[in-house]
């Protein structure tokens, strides 16, 4: 069976390797229509000509399927070419600026797992309690708040009025904490959701009914047996959340001057900039891809049934 689960990683790997190779080339595709990036960064003086030199430079003028197979190849070599704008490498651009990303994504996750999984475990449990009715007030207002003015609400509350954190940029740890609570506030909301409603499924099993008849502990049967075969679907969520990180973190980079790469990616097309564009997206994916394995692949761990193949 170990023969089995390792052959499932391997074309799980071998479709993530699909999977970015389309990126790629839809990343090729639409950085090339939206539209001449020399003549939107060339100033106003520039002539045809020297326009037109610049673009025999950086292989603009060259047909379509040669600036293609040379951008597959660079791609395979990490080399995105330079950056228009700042006239360094692009790879050099998107490292600086993913490092804080990854950063606040991962705080934002264990914000999340921190927030939602106790509470949706403490819901279930007490079922109708007031407990209960506050965790799904919870998740509501989660879900239901934009995140930019939660943000601006954290910002005025706590950063202006009592000064406990930064108001913006990345000068420390401190600096993490409200934006890392902004992004997280969707993905919390989710869990507690999907873990509350895991774990009232899983205490109506028959498992629990015979763990509770044999006399185990109340605490062992919750965290033991109930929480643990509750994960599959809130790891699953976790994974899907990383999507839902990086796009989000668009806006809020922006609310808290957080230095990451959401805002660069929204910089960079505007300005044109195919090979910065180009290298966070398809570092973006890639990452994304990545985590969506290891959920996979985690799996495994978090059910016994898949390494030994019962149903």
């Amino acid at each position: 069976m170990n023969t089995q689960l390792a052959y499932a990683a391997v074309a799980r790997f071998i479709r993530g390797v699909a999977v970015v190779f389309l990126v790629v080339t839809s990343v090729f595709i639409l950085s090339r229509a939206t539209g001449d990036p020399i003549s939107y960064l060339a100033p106003i003086e520039t002539t045809s000509e020297q326009i037109e030199e610049y673009k025999d430079q950086l292989g603009l003028n060259d047909p379509l399927i040669v600036q293609y197979g040379r951008f597959l190849a660079e791609t395979a070599q990490l080399d995105f070419g330079t950056s228009f704008r700042a006239h360094v490498p692009a790879t050099d651009v998107v490292t600086e600026r993913i490092v804080a990303t990854i950063m606040l994504g991962v705080a934002a996750l264990l914000f999340a797992f921190a927030v939602g999984v106790p509470m949706g475990v403490v819901a279930a449990v007490r079922r109708g309690g007031v407990v209960d009715v506050i965790a799904r007030l919870f998740a509501l207002l989660g879900q239901a708040v934009p995140n930019f003015w939660l943000g601006l609400m954290l910002i005025l509350f706590l950063a202006v009025n009592f000064d406990f954190f930064p108001t913006g940029g990345r000068s420390g740890v401190g600096s993490i904490i409200l934006p890392a609570i902004t992004l997280g506030s969707f993905p919390a909301a989710a869990v507690m959701r999907f873990t509350r409603s895991s774990m009232l499924d899983t205490l109506q099993q028959d498992y629990i009914r015979t763990a509770r008849a044999k006399g185990l502990r109340e605490r062992a049967v919750i965290l033991k047996h109930a929480l643990r075969n509750s994960m599959l679907a809130v790891v699953t969520l976790l994974g899907l959340q990383v999507g839902y990180i990086l796009s989000g973190s668009v806006v809020v980079e922006t609310v808290f001057a957080w230095p990451g790469l959401g805002f660069l990616i929204i910089q960079s097309i505007k300005a044109i900039d195919y090979p910065v564009v180009q290298a966070a997206v398809i570092m973006t994916s890639t990452w994304i891809i990545f985590v969506n394995f290891v959920v996979d692949v985690s799996y495994t761990f978090l059910d016994p049934r898949i390494r030994t193949g019962v149903s």
